[in-house]
């Protein structure tokens, strides 16, 4: 058995493509099963209820399995014990993170907007069938990490992707997809601070220290107005429980590509030079992945 494990508090493309990849590894004749780290977001419990899919089984502990890795390859991005499991693949869009093996593996990693869009061409390779399902599984998760193909990180594989998808998941307005999908994406009524900052949140290790960076996306600036004393408040929590040297939350305006980077920590002061009245303004940031994390380890550096 293979136990395909997204990343910790996992997005759409984490839940979606562990979910692809069990498809594509049975398809290989192989036992395998999707597994998730944590709860999911709304957006992706919207996708899951297009494609008609349960999500996969809650599980933290891995000592002892096989695994593959979906969406990421940092050590402090996977399950604790990940030490006592035999990593045998890895799929991902990120930059190549701390992970090593003992033996080889496979391993897929490429520049583009979603894991979803790598796995989508490895069934093209192997020529497995894509059900309906997984086609919205893809179609969804791609269109979700580039925000409707909005995000720099988006490329013409991601696009071309998303046009041999949609007929498969039977999507015939693609514009009405995307805009749901990102009506799901930028629901956050009702979070408490804490649910927003672990909505979307990712460590690094960086310096020989830990770090932490989420995001939320919004359809305006004014859905957390009154949260930010709260929202900043946790970050402080966190640096202290948990040692961190740095803690950043991007509040992202997905309709105007602007993002306010709230941050607290020891590291804070290497931000401050950036910042007017203690406030970060990011223009044109959209993404974590390549705009705003390379930015900030040029700043913490």
């Amino acid at each position: 058995m293979i136990l395909v494990v997204g990343h910790k508090n996992p997005d759409s493309d984490s839940i979606c493509s562990a979910l692809v990849a069990e498809a594509l590894l049975k398809a290989r004749g192989l036992e395998a099963k999707a597994i998730r780290q944590g709860e999911i977001n709304r957006e992706t419990q919207f996708i899951l209820e297009k494609a008609g899919m349960d999500k996969p089984e809650l599980r933290t502990e891995v000592a002892g399995e096989n695994i593959w890795l979906v969406d990421y390859s940092d050590l402090a991005q996977g399950p604790d014990d990940i030490a006592q499991a035999e990593i045998l693949g890895i799929v991902d869009h990120h930059r190549l993170g701390d992970v090593t093996t003992t033996n080889p593996l496979e391993a897929w990693i490429w520049p583009v907007g979603c894991t979803s869009t790598i796995l989508f061409n490895l069934f093209k390779m192997e020529n497995a069938e894509i059900t309906r399902p997984i086609a919205t599984l893809m179609l969804s998760a791609i269109l979700s990490d580039t925000v409707g193909f909005a995000s720099p990180t988006c490329t013409d594989k991601d696009k071309q992707a998303v046009a041999e998808l949609a007929p498969l998941a039977g999507v015939e307005d693609l514009d009405a997809f995307i805009k749901n999908l990102l009506i799901a994406k930028t629901d956050i009524e009702g979070l408490t601070p804490a649910e927003l900052v672990e909505k979307d949140l990712k460590a690094y290790p960086f310096n020989d220290r830990q770090v932490i960076v989420g995001q939320v996306e919004l359809a305006t600036m004014d859905q957390v107005a009154d949260q930010i004393d709260a929202l900043e408040a946790d970050l402080e929590r966190r640096c202290s429980e948990e040692s961190l040297a740095f803690a950043a939350l991007m509040l992202t305006d997905i309709t105007t590509s602007t993002t306010r980077l709230l941050y607290k920590g020891e590291w804070s002061s290497k931000i401050d030079a950036h910042a007017e009245s203690g406030v970060l303004i990011m223009e044109n940031t959209l993404s974590r992945k390549k705009q705003g994390w390379p930015w900030l380890q040029g700043v913490l550096a």
